[in-house]
Parts: C-alpha cells; sequence; structure tokens
C-alpha cells in the first residue's frame, strides 16, 4: 500500500478503531534541590491529552495509558517544565520528576519570545522571565517581542491596541480582528459604540501574567470572532510565596502583590493578585494621568484524581482605574477631562477527564465581563449672547425659549456670561459566554487521532446610556441616544475538528488537522435578523529527524489555510441617527442682548443596509522550522486576504424648508421690545405678536430652500491583501561566553485599492450656487481614503494605499548562570520602508486652478492630480446619476454657471508630492536589559530603551527633506526604568 493509500485508510478506519492494552502510568514529583513533593504539578500526556495532578505527596496516577512511547510533561508554577520520554510497557510505568525551580540557575534561559515547538500552525510563547526582563506594562507592549518588533515605551497613557501581522493607518479593522483571551476568556469589544478597534488592555494586570501565547497562523476553529490571529494569555496559578513587585521609569509607578496558596487537606489553590499603576504624561505635572488598580482572585481544586481527574477553576477579576486629569492644579478654570476604565467579570471552568472508549475529556465554562467606559467633562464656556441650543427629536421647526419659562423645551436659550457644563458620556459593555467542548483521543498502531467538537454561546449588549448633560439649562446642541435600549449581539457557534497524526517510520511524521465553525449570529428586535457563516480550516505538518549527530538535526514543514469571521460592532451595526437642523429663523437682539432663534429639524434615522456583510479573512500559512548544529531556523510566510471590510459612508436625502429673514421684521411695525415671536411647528410661519396689545400679530413671509439632511451607512469596501515573511534565527550559545545570538525580523506588504460607489459632497452643504441657493448637487466617488469606520469615507485624490517594510532586530544575550545574571542587547533597525498613495481615477493638471489633464498613470511624481466623481445627482433628481466627466466639459462651454457649480465636486493633491512614493532611509537604535537575581528572593531587572540616543536623520524620497530621529516617532526616545521583586 502506497503512501497515499495508507493515509485515506487512516481517515476512513479511525473513528471503528479501538485502543489496544492500556496501562497505567503512576509517579511522583518533587523539588530538584530540596526533595520535597510538590502539590498541584500537572502531568500531561502530550499526544493523547490525558493528564493528572499531583497530590499532596506529590503523586499522580494517569490510567488507560495505551502502550508505547509517550510525551510526559510536566510544569508547575515557580518551577522549570519539564519534559520526559516515559515507555509504557504491558506492566505500566512508573515516572518520578525533580523539577528544578525556575530561575536565573538554570542553563537555559530565554529573554525573548520564541517559536513554541510541536505546533502545526505558527505560534509564539513569551514566558514571565521574558516579561520581567523587558518589563512589560500592557498586554499591547508584547507586539515588539515578535520578530521583527520595535520596542516601545511602556506607560499607560497610551492605549495602544495589539495588532498582529498588520501596520498602522490601514483599512479592514486589523486590531478588532485579533482576539484576546485571558485564561479562556474573550476580551470583547463588539458592544462598543465609539469605536470599531481592537479591545483595550490597560486594563490587564500585566504582573500577573504567567505566559502569553501568540497565534498569528491558522488558529482551531475553537477560536472565532477574529481575522488576525488570537493570542491566549495564562495568569499565575498555583502555589507561591508572597511576591512583592516594584517597578519604576519615567513616568510611571507600579507596585503588585501575588500569593499561590495551597489550602490543604485537598481544599485546593486560591491565588490571588493586587496590583496599582499610575501613569502620567509629564513629569513636571504628574496629575494629568491614568492609573490601574486590579485584584484578581482564583480558585482551583481537582476531585477524584486517581480516577476521573475532575478540575474546578473559578476566577474573578476586578480593576478600577481610568484616565483622571480632575487633580491638575495647573489646568486653568478647573476644566478638567475624565474617562472611567472599570471593568469586573468572572468564569467557571470545569474540566474532567473521563478517558472512556467513547469521550476522552468533556469541558464547560461559563464566563462575563462588564466594563464601565464613562466619561466626564467639565469645562469652562462663555457666551456674551445668547445661543441656541437645540434638542430637538421630532421633524418640524421650533423656536428657542428661555429655560426658566419651559425647560423642556425643545430649543433652549443659552446663557451669556460665564458658567461651567459638565457632560457624560456613559457606555457599559456586558458580554456573556458559554462554552461546551468534548474531545476523543484514540491511538491505533501507527496512528493517533483526536476529535474536537464544541458548541459556544456568546450575547454582547452595552447598558450605558450614551451622552447626557448633568443640567439641561447648559446642555449645548445634542440628541439622547441611549445604548441600553438597543438589541443584543447574540452568537452561537457549533464547531468539530479531527487532528490525525501518523508515524511514518521512527524518523518521520506527519499532522493533519481539518475543521468547520458555524456562526449564526442573531440580532433580535433588529433588522439584521439572523445571518450564518461558516468557517472551513486545514492546517499540515511534516516532520522528519535526522539525529543530533547530523548537521541537520530535525526539518519540520508546515502549511495552513482557513477562513475566519469578524462580528460587527455595535457602531457598525447601529449608527446613531443624524439630525440637520436649519435656521429658519433669527430675530433682532433686545434689550437683553437676546436673540430668538427658530429651526427646522429634519430627523434621519440610522441606515439599515440589508446588502451588509460580516467581515472574513482567507488566509494562508507556510513555515520551515530547521535545527541544525549551529542555529536553530524557522520561517513563516503569510498571506491574508480580507473581504468585506466595513466602510462608513454618508447618504443624502433631499428636504425642503422655510426661510424667514430678519429683514422681514421691518414691516411689521411693533417695537423690538414688545415683540413675542411664535412659528407653526408645521408650517413654519412666523408670527409676530405685540406684547403691549397696541398692534395686532403680523404674519412674516419666508422663502423655500432645498437642502439635504445626512446619514451615516456602513457598508462593505473592497477586499484587502497583506503578505510577509517572519525569521527567527537562533544560534547556538557560545559556551567560553556564555552568549547567544539571535537574528530575527519580518518583510510586510500591504495593498487596498478601493473601487466602491459613494456620495460625498466636498464643500459644505450651506455653500452658495451661482444662483444663490444652497449647494444642490451630490458627488459620487470611487473608493476612499478613510481606514478607520470613526470616519466616513471622503472624496480624495487618494483611494488607495501600498506600504512595504523590512525590519531586522539583532539580540545578544548573555546568561551566567553561577551570578544569576542575564544581558540583552537589542539592535533594532529598518532596511526598508516603503509606503506609497495610490489612485485610480486621477488626472494630472499643471496649476490649482485647472479641471482638465492627462489622465494620472500611478507613476507621475510632483505633480497636482485632481479626481471627478463618477457620477452626480441634483437635488430635483436624486436617483438620477449623471455622468460627471462628461457633463463637465460640457458645461465649460455651455452653461458657465453649472461648470462653476460643479468644479466643487472635485478634489485635488494638497501638495505635488502628495502622491509621490516614500521611502525611508534605513535607521536603527539600541536597548539594553538586565537581570539579576541575589539570592533566592530578590530579583532586580533594569532597562534602557535607544541608550545611544540616536540623532540620525532620515531621509523621505516623498519630500526629499531629512527628520531627525529624535521625536520622530520612527524609535523610541531615550527611556529606563528599574523594578524590584521580591519573594517573601
Amino acid at each position: 500500500m502506497d503512501f497515499t493509500n495508507r493515509i485515506i485508510a487512516s481517515i476512513v478506519f479511525c473513528g471503528l478503531s479501538i485502543n489496544g492494552i492500556a496501562q497505567t502510568l503512576t509517579g511522583c514529583v518533587v523539588g530538584k534541590d530540596d526533595r520535597k513533593p510538590i502539590a498541584y504539578a500537572s502531568v500531561t500526556l502530550k499526544e493523547n491529552r490525558l493528564y493528572a495532578f499531583t497530590d499532596e505527596k506529590g503523586c499522580f496516577t494517569i490510567k488507560n495509558v495505551p502502550k508505547g512511547k509517550c510525551t510526559a510533561v510536566i510544569s508547575c508554577l515557580g518551577y522549570a517544565e519539564q519534559t520526559v520520554v516515559v515507555t509504557i510497557n504491558n506492566d505500566g510505568a512508573t515516572l518520578n520528576v525533580r523539577l528544578a525551580e525556575d530561575n536565573l540557575q538554570l542553563d537555559e534561559v530565554q529573554v525573548v519570545a520564541h517559536r513554541k515547538k510541536d505546533e502545526i500552525t505558527t505560534s509564539y510563547t513569551i514566558d514571565r522571565k521574558t516579561l520581567d526582563n523587558q518589563q512589560i506594562m500592557t498586554l499591547g507592549d508584547i507586539a515588539q517581542l515578535l520578530p521583527g518588533g520595535k520596542s516601545v515605551n511602556p506607560s499607560l497613557m497610551n492605549d495602544s491596541k495589539l495588532t498582529l501581522r498588520s501596520g498602522s493607518s490601514e483599512r479592514g479593522n486589523a486590531s478588532f480582528g485579533t482576539a484576546i483571551e485571558v485564561d479562556g476568556v474573550r476580551l470583547n469589544n463588539n458592544a462598543m459604540m465609539g469605536e470599531t478597534a481592537g479591545v483595550s488592555t490597560r486594563g490587564v494586570s500585566a504582573s500577573n501574567i504567567e505566559s502569553v501565547e501568540v497565534v498569528p497562523g491558522i488558529a482551531s476553529v475553537e477560536y472565532g470572532d477574529l481575522t488576525n490571529g488570537v493570542v491566549k494569555v495564562k495568569t499565575r496559578r498555583g502555589s507561591s510565596p508572597f511576591i512583592l513587585e516594584g517597578s519604576i521609569n519615567q513616568h510611571t509607578r507600579q507596585i503588585a502583590l501575588h500569593k499561590g496558596l495551597d489550602l490543604g487537606k485537598n481544599a485546593g489553590l486560591i491565588n490571588f493578585s493586587l496590583e496599582h499603576a499610575r501613569s502620567f504624561s509629564d513629569a513636571a505635572s504628574p496629575y494629568t494621568a491614568y492609573q490601574r488598580n486590579v485584584l484578581s482572585l482564583h480558585y482551583m481544586n481537582v476531585f477524584m484524581k486517581k480516577t476521573q481527574p475532575l478540575t474546578l477553576d473559578i476566577g474573578l477579576n476586578g480593576g478600577v482605574g481610568g484616565y483622571d486629569s480632575k487633580a491638575d492644579p495647573d489646568r486653568n478654570l478647573d476644566s478638567y477631562y475624565k474617562v472611567k476604565d472599570n471593568n469586573v467579570g468572572g468564569n467557571v471552568r470545569l474540566d474532567w477527564l473521563l478517558n472512556k472508549s467513547w469521550i476522552t475529556n468533556l469541558n464547560f465554562t461559563a464566563a462575563f465581563t462588564y466594563a464601565d467606559k464613562r466619561s466626564e467633562s467639565y469645562s469652562n464656556e462663555s457666551s456674551s449672547s445668547t445661543q441656541p441650543y437645540i434638542h430637538t427629536l421630532t421633524e418640524g421647526y421650533n423656536i428657542a425659549e428661555d429655560y426658566d419659562k419651559n425647560p423642556s423645551a425643545n430649543i433652549i436659550l443659552g446663557p451669556t456670561g460665564y458658567w461651567y457644563l459638565r457632560g457624560f458620556g456613559d457606555s457599559k459593555p456586558l458580554t456573556y459566554s458559554l462554552k461546551l467542548k468534548a474531545n476523543w483521543n484514540k491511538s491505533f498502531g501507527k496512528f493517533r487521532n483526536r476529535l474536537l467538537v464544541g458548541a459556544e454561546w456568546t450575547s454582547s449588549r452595552n447598558k450605558g446610556k450614551g451622552t447626557h448633560y448633568e443640567d439641561m439649562r447648559y446642555a449645548p446642541t445634542w440628541r439622547e441616544y441611549r445604548f441600553d435600549v438597543l438589541p443584543a449581539l447574540n452568537n452561537m457557534a457549533l464547531y468539530a475538528e479531527d487532528k490525525l497524526s501518523m508515524a511514518i517510520n521512527t524518523k518521520q511524521n506527519i499532522e493533519l488537522t481539518a475543521g468547520v465553525r458555524e456562526d449564526i449570529t442573531s440580532i433580535s428586535g433588529s433588522e439584521y435578523g439572523t445571518v450564518g457563516s461558516l468557517s472551513p480550516r486545514l492546517n499540515m505538518r511534516y516532520m522528519l529527524r535526522f539525529g543530533q549527530e547530523s548537521w541537520v538535526n530535525s526539518l519540520s514543514l508546515h502549511s495552513g489555510w482557513g477562513k475566519s469571521v469578524k462580528l460587527p460592532s455595535f457602531q457598525v451595526l447601529y449608527p446613531s441617527p443624524s439630525y440637520r437642523d436649519m435656521l429658519a429663523f433669527s430675530s433682532t437682539s433686545d434689550a437683553n442682548n437676546r436673540s430668538y432663534y427658530a429651526y427646522y429639524t429634519h430627523p434621519s434615522k440610522a441606515r439599515y443596509n440589508a446588502d451588509l456583510k460580516w467581515q472574513y479573512a482567507n488566509q494562508w500559512d507556510l513555515g520551515v522550522e530547521l535545527r541544525t548544529k549551529i542555529a536553530d531556523i524557522n520561517l513563516s510566510f503569510f498571506h491574508s486576504k480580507t473581504f468585506n471590510p466595513y466602510m462608513a459612508t454618508n447618504t443624502y436625502t433631499p428636504f425642503t424648508y422655510k426661510y424667514t429673514s430678519p429683514a422681514k421684521l421691518q414691516a411689521s411695525g411693533i417695537d423690538a421690545a414688545n415683540r413675542l415671536f411664535a412659528i407653526d411647528p408645521q408650517t413654519g410661519i412666523v408670527t409676530v405678536s405685540d406684547a403691549s396689545g397696541v398692534n395686532t400679530p403680523v404674519v412674516l413671509g419666508y422663502d423655500e430652500r432645498n437642502t439635504y439632511v445626512t446619514n451615516t451607512k456602513y457598508v462593505n469596501a473592497d477586499p484587502l491583501s497583506r503578505y510577509g515573511l517572519e525569521w527567527i534565527v537562533d544560534f547556538k550559545q557560545i559556551k567560553t561566553l556564555r552568549t547567544q545570538v539571535r537574528v530575527d525580523g519580518k518583510y510586510y506588504h500591504y495593498k487596498a485599492q478601493d473601487e466602491t460607489l459613494f456620495a460625498d459632497v466636498p464643500v459644505s452643504l450651506n455653500t452658495r450656487q451661482s444662483d444663490g441657493k444652497l449647494y444642490q448637487y451630490i458627488g459620487y466617488y470611487r473608493g476612499g481614503a478613510a481606514t478607520s469606520t470613526n470616519y466616513t469615507a471622503n472624496a480624495s485624490p487618494s483611494n488607495g494605499s501600498v506600504s512595504g517594510q523590512v525590519d531586522m532586530n539583532v539580540t545578544l544575550t548573555t546568561h551566567i548562570p553561577k551570578i544569576r545574571l542575564v544581558v540583552a542587547l537589542r539592535m533594532e533597525s529598518s532596511l526598508y520602508t516603503y509606503s506609497r498613495a495610490t489612485s485610480s481615477r486621477g488626472y494630472v493638471v499643471n496649476s490649482g486652478n485647472e479641471y482638465f489633464g492627462e489622465a494620472y498613470n500611478g507613476k507621475a511624481e510632483n505633480q497636482t492630480v485632481i479626481v471627478y466623481p463618477e457620477y452626480y445627482s441634483t437635488w430635483d433628481a436624486p436617483e438620477t446619476l449623471v455622468p460627471f466627466a462628461e457633463k463637465l466639459r460640457w458645461a465649460a462651454t455651455n452653461d458657465r454657471g453649472l461648470y462653476n457649480d460643479l468644479t466643487q465636486l472635485v478634489v485635488r493633491t494638497n501638495y505635488p508630492y502628495t502622491l509621490n512614493p516614500n521611502k525611508l532611509s534605513a535607521f536603527w537604535s539600541a536597548n539594553l536589559s538586565v537581570t539579576k537575581e541575589i539570592g533566592k528572593h530578590v530579583s532586580i531587572s533594569f532597562y534602557a530603551n535607544n541608550f545611544f540616543n540616536t540623532l540620525a536623520q532620515v531621509h523621505s524620497s516623498q519630500t526629499g527633506l531629512e527628520t531627525s530621529l529624535f521625536g520622530s516617532g520612527y524609535v523610541p526616545s531615550f527611556y529606563y526604568g528599574l523594578s524590584l521583586r521580591l519573594k517573601i
């Protein structure tokens, strides 16, 4: 039977095969130095996912273990993980392990991210020692540890979003598609109203993180609601002494306390963590700051340890903090702005190792997260005359009224003089989730099979009130839009995945993982209804071992393809209604310097888009792992194409309103001091009455005006692509110098060209046409330049962009176990940085007032480029799209008024170099980090970013100018910090 037939046969018969004779694995785990038993150490058999936890005597039992060789992984908090190959024979096997404490006395210590071994797709892991050495302050900072990553100065003032395999200022909402889980609980940002971006991680205590796994490759179908990979965070779990940590840098102070307590008598383990951190932007005035106060509690216990272990995990965490400038005495007039960043979350997890012939493991998880993102602003306001504050929610005409006479008036006359305004932005996202999954592991001959099936339900909503004000007397023009009345976003997912492993011979193995996930999204009470999304994924890996004596020890090749779907955010689903307020009448000022205003309000509800599709990505991931006598080499090529990226657009609806000019008052014959104004809510006719009763009421004349009301509508833009190459080369340690050299880097390329047709008016709708009327024309353009859903697509000379970069880092790590010291010197360089705004529909002109030119070929440089809308429409016929270029040329010679009006829709580059390619010359910086352990109880870390404080010049080919690296943002500014850890 040839190789292909063997694979097919294994897939056909894997579900019908039965185990051979199963045996029992027993043993004990003790400390290497003190020989004391270690309780709650986990012993996991990697091939079949069987596991056990040690008891108070450090002993464990795993039953029904298939005969043959298996790999046992033993781990426990505070100890170095150990991997042992065990042979299970007819009498079972005994495994006794001595774990070494995890400290700098170990021979192998890494302070960089490393490629996770034995994974079928690209995955990187970052351990606690690396986080300590680099003094990571927020989870978002870990991107600097990945291949080609660039250092950032740690601070809580910057709420940077964690993104994988993407760049800045790109379409496709890359950070929004990056999934982040802490102890299996998803940090969800779907219910946020003001953004479609990645979830904030500032509130996650970095000091309580034990390890981080970053999977930018093809993730298991267990993980959904993503398009750009998954980040899995594991917090401290297990018995430990009191650990007191303190860190300080130029703008941040942090202190934390951790403890893992064994309750004894099989009562379980409790871990708690307390942290306070505070960052400020200006050391000279450290009052405006962001602070983080976090409490985490975790309880774990294992029941039936020697038969069918049932693991119970209960977690509860909460944080209080946020941005606050209220206490800053340097701010003028007591104005301030602050934003809460409070959160609470909890989860219960049951993991039951049944180890039956029909099921191996069953897992259930229930979790919730709730956040309070309430903002508060307090500002000093002033006005020398009354101003209208419009709060109208319905269509019609309304006239301003004094607040004291009618506090609930649709339009209120604002005060004069000075006052303080206190406003709030209330957002409270809430997410629930339930997960149930089971796996079935079987071994038969040279084959191992693992089947995973599961179901997941999540529900996201927002309990916030939206924007509101403390005193409506001072509330400016604003409309209430409550988030707590919006329908919840519910998602039910079903998934199945099968992993087949086969030992071809003693030196070759092959693995195949195939899975599919179905997401059923239900938005009750919404026009979107129920939407289904199918996500198939496939991974393969081939492994070849040559032996330790060969120059090449081993070779591993992997490839994967997958589709992943990102659910929309509330910002996309429920854009706030729009209101167009047109001045219908304004009176002359009275003796108290008050003017009465009337407005016509035309509300427009949020536009439902029946054609809106969920954003998804098709991804490829190809990798090579080569282990040789001189170096370990890891290469990973990726390609991702994002379909249906969300894009905000404007819609324009014609309407007519009546306008009464102040000149009409002159003929009323009523003295200004005695005038009383009224406006008919439906007709807009203004009536002036005489308060003295001398004159009869006068109906004022009016003019009719035509204009538009705008509203936001979310659509799907054209696909975009990202691809690149990541590499890590770890050279073997130079024994005499105790130094290891790493070279890591990445090549990244991004391209987006959008041809989506959208409406826009580059000038204000209040602009006057040639005939004196309000502007009546709407342009329809192909592709906009907006890269964020926070901004609507607007007419721009550019409708796409291309960028690329090559970043490479060299890290020298010197580790001297005898003196417990590790020193890392990292040289970061950007060898190639390229970007260019692109346009597929422009014309090159010679001057800033020309409207006809030669077609732009995408290559011309230092030229002014103009762009026409493809079509335009008029107020009288909004549904009729008129070809623009043809009409403009005709109007240039036949209708000068129309020509002048249509040229208002033409957009042009601000500078001749706007569409030039921009290549930056290479630049670099150097960072130093040192960690020293003093005995078993004290550890000190120091780092200095850009310690050479490079002031080199960077040349830009776009403008021909040179810019200093100092303060440019290309490299971090000179920055340093110190941390101290005590084990008590």
